[in-house]
């Protein structure tokens, strides 16, 4: 069994990272320029009116796909798969350092690269930075949708939540690390994993936005984010290998 490996002459190729971190700007700034698009996207999954902020007394609708049994339970599922993938990952590397035949055909480099990548995309840039100070409420935070606070655009920093907030999507960032780990693996078993993996990882981030917990820029931008961190780090190692 060969495990997927990229050229060295496609290694050093710049142009996808460079690419998807324009793509990544972009997305914000359209989200930022016309912040209508995230409202009136969570609106789509708001049962009833959205609420009047100059007149509380005016009755306004909720999410209902946020109270759903079976909604709750596939979130329950989606929100640990990543933890799941990142222990096998681990696991891997130990197995693999215990066996001399395994570790030839096992890509360490890259499996400590994955590894790398999550911490430093969903754990310390999405969770640790992002969530922590960007200060723009949660769809159900704000006073659109039966919340106390201000609606902010993306990329504002001007919001009134103080921890935990929701630009970007922690949950999305760690659904679109999933799609990361199918380039680590041989293309035959890629084939009948990526389906299910990729329909899991588009899965989390749209709940994310049907029950009110993140915008559609936040589900979208940290879905991104990880995929941007993981090529970045692809990258640099094939910099420091041609060096």
């Amino acid at each position: 069994m060969t495990f997927y490996a990229i050229s060295r002459q496609r290694r050093a190729n710049t142009t996808p990272l460079f690419a998807l971190v324009a793509l990544w700007f972009l997305i914000l700034s359209i989200f930022h320029v016309l912040p209508a698009i995230d409202i009136d996207i969570s609106a789509f999954f708001f049962s009833g009116p959205v609420c009047q902020p100059g007149n509380p007394q005016i009755p306004c609708g909720h999410f209902p796909l946020a109270t759903e049994a079976s909604v709750q339970t596939a979130r329950w599922v989606l929100y640990r798969l990543p933890y799941l993938a990142a222990g096998i990952v681990v696991i891997a590397i130990i197995v693999g350092n215990l066996s001399s035949a395994l570790h030839e055909r096992m890509p360490f480099r890259r499996l400590w690269i994955a590894l790398v990548s999550v911490g430093l995309g969903t754990g310390l840039i999405v969770n640790g930075l992002l969530k922590e100070h960007s200060g723009r409420p949660r769809p159900i935070e704000t006073n659109l949708f039966g919340g106390q606070m201000d609606f902010m655009p993306a990329g504002s920093f001007l919001g009134a939540c103080n921890r935990n907030c929701s630009f970007v999507s922690g949950e999305a960032s760690g659904a679109g690390w999933l799609i990361c780990l199918l380039f680590l693996l041989p293309p035959r078993y890629r084939r009948w994993i990526a389906p299910p993996v990729v329909a899991a990882s588009l899965a989390t981030a749209f709940l994310r936005v049907a029950v009110g917990a993140h915008y559609a820029s936040d589900a979208l931008l940290g879905w991104l984010l990880s995929i941007v961190v993981f090529v970045g780090l692809l990258t640099l190692e094939a910099r420091l290998s041609e060096s």
